[in-house]
């Protein structure tokens, strides 16, 4: 009797223990299974988080490039204020049908290549697709910038024709273009501009003088006149002397006769003022200057 009561009592205690150890295993298992789920979500949340800041920042230079592409048709701002005595001075040449234009190879600069590519990836995304040709200038004595015009160029339908500058602005002024021709004319200089640090991008309307180099006007005679007057200076009648103004014919041929041409350089000035707050501020003293040689940008159709 007393040996079945202790195998009872033994029975009983491996009974507690067991039903004990399963309880603390399967407390164990939960724990374990709870410290992975907190694990798991915490590694989701970072992963979540880095996506987040991955999808902000794509968001972020898709709009600023597109912000980059809008601004190849930015609307033009005009200015009709007066240049000053004291402000800086450049002076554009052009030479339409030059034989310069295939004797000497003007490189691209940085900043054409840049505008260009610009311009193509903007097209491959379907922002402002159009035709465009940069011809880049040569600086001569650092306010003197040339310009060669080939046959080609000038052949072209323009419906757009910029002057790009790149300039240095370390005190942030307000930068502003005037066009000697236009200002003549009571006409206002059209432009426009941005700015990426102490960088500006100042950008010329040319599209008038373009035209007029074909048409006639504003920007100077017409190609058509200049030929006509170069035609007749080459032919007038023996023993008498070309009409006072007509061009001379230097021993080179004449635009039509397949050679170079004695066509003269149009000459633009492009004065530069500054303000800041309203003041008005010489620009060389505030340390505005060009950081590359000027290009232009043809666009055409």
């Amino acid at each position: 009797m007393a040996s079945s009561h202790r195998i009872w009592s033994a029975l009983f205690l491996l009974s507690a223990m067991t039903r004990d150890m399963g309880v603390f295993g399967r407390a164990v298992e939960k724990l374990g299974i709870l410290s992975h789920s907190q694990q798991t979500r915490a590694d989701s949340s970072g992963l979540t988080l880095r996506t987040d800041a991955s999808a902000r920042w794509r968001r972020g230079v898709a709009e600023t490039h597109l912000e980059r592409c809008l601004e190849l048709v930015t609307p033009w701002l005009q200015n009709t204020q007066a240049p000053e005595d004291n402000a800086t001075l450049l002076q554009l040449r052009f030479w339409p049908f030059s034989p310069k234009a295939s004797r000497y190879s003007v490189f691209p600069g940085k900043p054409l290549f840049s505008f260009v590519r610009r311009v193509y990836r903007c097209c491959q995304e379907g922002v402002n697709c159009r035709n465009v040709k940069g011809i880049q200038g040569r600086s001569r004595r650092g306010t003197d910038v040339e310009f060669f015009l080939t046959r080609e160029v000038l052949s072209l339908t323009i419906t757009r024709a910029e002057l790009h500058l790149q300039l240095s602005n370390p005190h942030h002024l307000d930068i502003y273009p005037v066009l000697s021709s236009m200002a003549k004319q009571d006409l206002p200089t059209r432009y426009s501009s941005g700015s990426k640090g102490s960088t500006v991008e100042l950008r010329v309307d040319l599209l008038l003088l373009f035209q007029n180099l074909k048409q006639g006007g504003v920007g100077g005679p017409s190609l058509e006149n200049m030929r006509r007057t170069a035609f007749s200076s080459r032919r007038h009648p023996p023993g008498e002397r070309p009409a006072s103004g007509a061009l001379r014919d230097t021993g080179a041929d004449v635009l039509g006769d397949g050679g170079a041409s004695t066509l003269p350089a149009l000459e633009l000035g492009l004065i530069l003022g500054c303000s800041q707050a309203v003041a008005r501020v010489a620009c060389g003293t505030g340390g505005v200057h060009l950081l590359h040689t000027p290009f232009v940008a043809l666009h055409y159709r």
